[in-house]
């Protein structure tokens, strides 16, 4: 029987496209919402779905339902879903093309290629785009002139980002590498293994991957990676170098070399590309030539090999330089003087304080559960910072309620645990609302401990309107510091558009701080905004915003970009004891209780 073989990229244009007719055509409720989770689920996996389906591990997957499960399995077997193919039925073909373009839904996008014949996907942005110009958007019920002007932003972006290639998060890019390292380590004789580049880095995103493998036995080597079962195709095959494209479509070159020589390589793969220039430079003043080889001295043609990296910068006088700031700035000149920072550490973190529990509906851990966590993991203090209950909902006197119950909850937990070595604290995590109020008014935010204020709506406003949404937060003598400033998802939602340099510049005034939010989603702060923040003296939190018990391992993803931020122990205030971090973030109802 002919199967066929689908990229996870078309599988999910696929249901997306069958998502967009079932919203037009007004499907029920629980089926529209099975498919976004199937969506959301499916487009998280970095292993083929059409291999899972292969191995019958497509009912492993968490959250996929039956339906969904019978639908890959017709697609797979005859190439389409019939039942897909109904859902589009009579919809203008146009209106799949412009899916995905920046603040055009289903319903829009059905809207507008009706309204203007749009029935050839391929040319159904480029049409659009020609009615936009002509101001012929602007007229139809619900769009207007700034909806036009949105429209024809998403489509100029879209132009540009068409032939690019999506960089994978650095979070799918890990579970690749651990798959791909476990595999390689079968092999006795594979001694060290490492992912190079970006990814040793730590970015947000990988292009592709740059792998390094210690080994007493190439050939064995190439030939056994040769045969992971995840490779898609042999781009280019060799001794000491072979490129494979993987079904998930992310590139992989892998290198062998001995263990003596193991250093170099992994030093001339991590580095940018700046960084490798300033690093050559800095050695040919000494008579001396790098390469993934080794060093090279010029006078004798010695070619000198390193087994490990602390070994090759120490050769040509430096000090060993962490991957994630050989980034090409200042680190090589730093470096020559011994004068490196020394960046913060996983376990230098002594609290995490943006933390939901069942009391936010999208989190799934009690009170008792959160605690022990941060037990087990060794913290000094946790901060417990749900969703501020809605007052439309709840009203004055029951928030004023749930208040007074939620801290005399708190209160007894920090009894409980006392002897543990733990301390609780009573915060709240508050919306920063469009028109630049908290979503709580003070008389209910100075009953907490502390308060973060976060923009959850309203992403696409004008630089000043959120520069100022931002700066009214910053100002509210009750918010604490500001989680995930720059709103971004990855590969998902780009950063709000802000003036940053006055963002800081209040913060800095109102002696306020900034989260780096450690969801691999979020990456916020992102690294060059905190170097930025550290010039001003400016120090920055790291939380998890854990919703989930297994979000608060989460951390180290955080650390990372702190790391790459150029961060110490001493610039980040969640390394602080419990008494110096109360002081630091200005807890309220410690410091008053410590005064009386």
């Amino acid at each position: 029987m002919t199967e066929f073989k689908i990229s996870n990229k078309e599988i999910i244009k696929l249901l997306k496209e069958a998502l967009a007719a079932m919203e037009v055509k007004g499907a029920n409720f629980f089926k529209i919402r099975a498919y976004q989770n199937a969506i959301s689920i499916l487009d998280g996996l970095t292993s083929s779905i059409y291999d899972i389906w292969e191995n019958k591990k497509l009912n492993d997957v968490s959250g996929i339902g039956e339906g969904i499960n019978h639908h890959l399995n017709e697609l797979f077997l005859t190439g389409k879903v019939e039942e897909w193919i109904a859902f589009k039925k009579g919809l203008p073909d146009g209106m799949f093309g412009l899916l995905g373009l920046r603040s055009i839904g289903a319903k829009k996008a059905f809207k507008l290629a009706d309204t203007f014949k749009l029935i050839d996907r391929e040319t159904a942005i480029e049409s659009l785009k020609e009615h936009a110009k002509k101001q012929e958007i602007r007229v139809l019920p619900g769009f207007g002139e700034k909806s036009e002007l949105q429209i024809l932003e998403a489509i100029e972006q879209s132009n540009i980002n068409k032939s690019e290639k999506e960089r994978t998060p650095l979070y799918k890019a890990e579970e690749i590498v651990t798959r791909l390292v476990d595999y390689m380590k079968k092999l006795d004789c594979v001694k060290e293994i490492e992912a190079c580049g970006s990814y040793r880095r730590r970015n947000s995103t990988i292009g592709d991957l740059d792998i390094p493998v210690a080994t007493t036995d190439p050939i064995k080597t190439m030939e056994h990676f040769l045969k992971y079962p995840e490779i898609g195709n042999i781009d280019t095959k060799g001794d000491r170098r072979s490129t494979v494209m993987l079904k998930n479509d992310l590139q992989v070159d892998l290198y062998v070399v001995t263990p003596q020589a193991y250093g170099a390589m992994v030093q001339y793969f991590t580095g940018s590309k700046q960084h490798n220039i300033i690093l050559r430079t800095h050695a040919l003043e000494q008579g001396l030539s790098l390469s993934e080889h080794g060093i090279k001295v010029k006078n004798t043609g010695e070619l000198k090999e390193f087994s490990n990296e602390k070994d090759f910068y120490k050769y040509i006088g430096l000090q060993y330089i962490p991957p994630e700031i050989r980034q090409g700035s200042k680190e090589v000149s730093l470096a020559s003087k011994n004068k490196l920072p020394a960046l913060v550490e996983l376990k230098d973190i002594k609290g995490d304080l943006h933390v939901h529990t069942t009391d936010s509906s999208d989190a799934s851990n009690s009170l008792d559960d959160v605690i022990e966590k941060c037990i087990s993991l060794g913290y000094e203090y946790v901060g417990i910072s749900d969703h501020v209950p809605s007052i439309q909902t709840h009203g004055y006197e029951g928030i004023a309620k749930i208040i007074r119950d939620k801290k005399e909850r708190i209160k007894k937990a920090n009894e409980k645990y006392n002897s543990r070595g733990i301390k609780i604290l009573y915060g709240y995590e508050v919306n920063i609302l469009a028109d630049a109020t908290m979503s709580w008014p003070n008389e209910f935010l100075k009953e907490l401990d502390y308060a973060i204020g976060g923009v959850h709506s309203a992403f696409n406003q004008d630089k000043e309107t959120m520069t100022n949404r931002i700066i009214a937060a910053i100002e509210n003598p009750y918010i604490n510091f500001i989680a995930h400033p720059t709103n971004r998802l990855i590969n998902e939602r780009e950063s709000t558009d802000v003036d940053w340099r006055k963002i800081l510049i209040v913060a800095k005034e109102n002696n306020k701080y900034f989260e780096i939010n450690s969801s691999p989603s979020r990456l916020d702060l992102t690294p060059d905004l905190v170097r930025e923040a550290l010039a001003l003296d400016i120090k920055i939190i790291i939380n998890t915003d854990s919703h989930e018990l297994a979000h608060f391992d989460l951390m180290r993803y955080g650390i990372d970009v702190a790391r790459m931020g150029w961060c110490e122990k001493k610039d980040i205030i969640n390394t602080y004891s419990f008494d110096d971090f109360v002081k630091i973030l200005s807890v309220r109802n410690i410091i008053d209780s410590k005064k009386s």
